[in-house]
């Protein structure tokens, strides 16, 4: 009978985790690098940009309600192929603000937003959630699908445009640039109207989810 209590006991902790699995994603954060130095050099206090999401687990017409409800400019959703599962694909408007004016700006709708603040030679770039809305949505997800979004396992990817007339010179910190991987930092010139695909290494990734401390992206050189 103890036998048989503790094997069905061994079943149930495998139910349990099973179904309380962490789902992932992808981010992609679409940047010009006229609106980052605008914000960044204060010209502009707040400029608005585009975040692609997929999000594993979510699929039916109540989750893109409850997302539309409670996400910034939520559109183009769509059910996509991510990681051999169905997932949802949406597009969400995520604000670039100057640095240190957060409590000037409404944003209880947005996952996410881009800092910029002057520093000597450069623009320095951070990124930062909104914890208390993750948290809801956190909660949505796990309350409707026994799951946990977990932001540290989602994919970041950096969409750079440079949509100035001039070459510019960018400073990337622990990321993958075309592939190749550089733990530290990388200074790379990118091409007048030229775009590059950056993606943030999973210890980047991890720090940015799992703390407050502040991380620095990338920064443009002046």
């Amino acid at each position: 009978m103890k036998g048989k209590m503790k094997k069905l006991f061994y079943i149930c902790v495998v139910l349990f985790c099973l179904l309380t699995v962490s789902c992932g994603g992808e981010l992609a954060v679409s940047l010009y690098t006229r609106d980052l130095t605008d914000v960044a050099s204060a010209r502009e206090r707040i400029l608005y940009t585009t975040v692609s999401f997929v999000v594993e687990g979510l699929r039916n017409e109540d989750d893109i309600e409850f997302l539309r409800e409670n996400l910034n400019s939520f559109s183009n959703e769509h059910l996509t192929n991510y990681n051999y599962t169905k997932s949802l694909l949406f597009d969400v408007k995520v604000p670039i603000i100057l640095y240190g004016t957060e409590n000037e700006h409404d944003l209880s709708k947005d996952m996410l937003y881009i800092q910029g603040k002057e520093n000597g030679d450069r623009y320095d770039f951070f990124m930062r959630y909104n914890r208390r809305l993750v948290s809801k949505i956190n909660n949505y997800i796990y309350d409707n699908h026994y799951q946990n979004i977990d932001l540290s396992q989602f994919t970041i990817l950096l969409e750079l445009d440079n949509d100035s007339r001039e070459d510019t010179k960018l400073v990337l910190n622990s990321s993958y640039v075309n592939g190749k991987a550089y733990p530290l930092t990388h200074e790379e010139t990118l091409p007048a109207r030229e775009r590059l695909r950056v993606r943030l290494s999973d210890i980047m990734t991890k720090a940015i989810s799992d703390t407050e401390q502040e991380y620095c992206i990338l920064s443009i050189m002046k």
